[in-house]
């Protein structure tokens, strides 16, 4: 009796795995036909990363690939990443960094860690194209889960992972955080006034830098998978993620015997330190103190009849300050004094006003932009780019950002909101064979 459930169920899932694969092939077809679906329609994903190694993901699935986001039960660490709208009792609810990542994904849970889970993460690595993952070194060979095991069963699957320092070398199985990354990595020694002790950028960009070098990364490799038949493992290193990014400032430079110091709100001109921000009237302004933009600023004050009489004299476009000027030149002197009454000046203007007058007269000064000045952007409202989603976890209507690239044959879309905690369980495990008896069974035994 027994055998012959098993048989039943074993068809049964036979059955749904066939329908899977003709689904996928429609949508192959309807990819080639054109019809209206994005880039990367065909693939499917498995994303198992966490933190901002998750806007690879989100960056396929806004081109269109179906992006499984698999978490473990009771949900992935990310959802306990601020900042927080609280909509219920549980505490991994209402994150709007989970919101932010994992748009454009289903969700999934599953526990690895067991036989049984294990089993069916092998069914669903067989339909993958592609898995993101950013677990410790080690960590999925372990589970018997690793890439040598993985492409016997799919040879051309793209395995991408992620790690603070690589899976080899002495620091791969060193501890890290996105700060600990990204000081390896060289960019605190940048960022910060140069009489001043580095500083951490306020945003963690490690993970974000990783991320976006893995989606690369998987772009490059799914390509070559869907010519050639053969995956390929992926290595990402937060490290040299972060290196990469300051190539031109922290490697590049010292191996050639110069060196770059951090600026800043600073431009270091001869013996002078040009200020780059500056406030106004209801916030803050970057200003490039470059000879046209001065002259058109003095310009701007002449007009208005704001400039005195001692500074008229100063020319900008004879600027010509060099490193052994002397402190107490006069040509330093009438700089210093025209920075000090552009500083005045603009503190009689609106953010507004200063760019307007910088667009019409090709000033180098723009806003430094609020969250509240982003959203109402006219620039970004003209190129359709917020979007917004009903999300059923914050019960409302929420802003996304919407993809950050444009393609005219196949574009890409903020389609569904992120997924709340095992949201898709019952449509993913059906199209494996799973039915509705046995999914029941596989939550009372905590594998899904």
């Amino acid at each position: 009796m027994q055998v012959g459930v098993w048989v039943f169920r074993g068809a049964d899932r036979l059955l749904n795995i066939v329908r899977w694969r003709y689904l996928r092939s429609m949508t192959k077809l309807g990819a080639r036909l054109g019809q209206g679906v994005s880039a990367l329609s065909p693939y499917t994903i498995l994303d198992l990363s966490e933190g901002g190694h998750n806007l690879c993901g989100r960056l396929l699935g806004d081109l269109g690939a179906h992006v499984i986001r698999v978490e473990p039960i009771g949900g992935s660490p990310t959802r306990l990443r601020g900042p927080f709208v609280k909509v219920g009792s549980s505490p991994v609810e209402g994150s709007l960094y989970w919101a932010a990542y994992n748009s454009n994904k289903i969700g999934i849970t599953l526990d690895l860690e067991s036989e049984r889970g294990r089993v069916i993460f092998l069914d669903l690595v067989k339909e993958a194209d592609a898995i993101l993952e950013s677990y410790p070194p080690g960590y999925m060979e372990n589970l018997s889960l690793g890439y040598d095991v993985l492409k016997v069963s799919n040879p051309g699957l793209v395995y991408t992972s992620i790690t603070p320092f690589g899976e080899s070398g002495p620091h791969s199985r060193f501890q890290s955080s996105d700060l600990i990354s990204s000081a390896m990595g060289g960019m605190p020694y940048l960022s910060g006034d140069v009489d001043r002790p580095p500083v951490r950028i306020s945003f963690p960009q490690a993970e974000l830098n990783a991320g976006s070098q893995a989606f690369a990364g998987t772009m490059a490799a799914l390509w070559h998978s869907r010519r050639s038949g053969k995956g390929q493992r992926i290595e990402i290193s937060e490290q040299i993620s972060v290196i990469w990014t300051l190539m031109n400032a922290t490697t590049f430079p010292p191996l050639h015997r110069v060196d770059m110091q951090r600026a800043g709100s600073f431009r270091r001109r001869g013996p002078i330190d040009a200020r780059h921000v500056f406030r106004c009237a209801d916030g803050h302004v970057t200003l490039l103190p470059q000879a046209a933009t001065l002259q058109k600023f003095k310009e701007w004050m002449v007009e208005e009849g704001y400039l005195p009489e001692d500074a008229l004299g100063f020319e900008p476009a004879g600027w010509d300050v060099r490193e052994n000027t002397s402190k107490d030149s006069d040509q330093i002197r009438e700089f210093q004094r025209l920075e000090e009454i552009i500083e005045r000046f603009l503190l009689s203007k609106k953010k507004s006003e200063l760019f307007e007058r910088a667009v019409s007269d090709g000033l180098l000064i723009a806003p430094c932009n609020t969250v509240a000045d982003i959203s109402e952007s006219i620039q970004l409202k003209a190129r359709e780019y917020w979007v917004d989603l009903y999300h059923p976890e914050f019960e409302r209507e929420i802003k996304h950002l919407g993809p950050p690239v444009k393609l005219t044959k196949t574009p890409a879309y903020t389609r569904i909101p992120s997924p709340f905690i095992g949201q898709h369980n019952h449509k993913v495990y059906s199209n494996l064979g799973i039915d509705s008896a046995e999914q029941s069974i596989l939550i009372s035994e905590g594998v899904i």
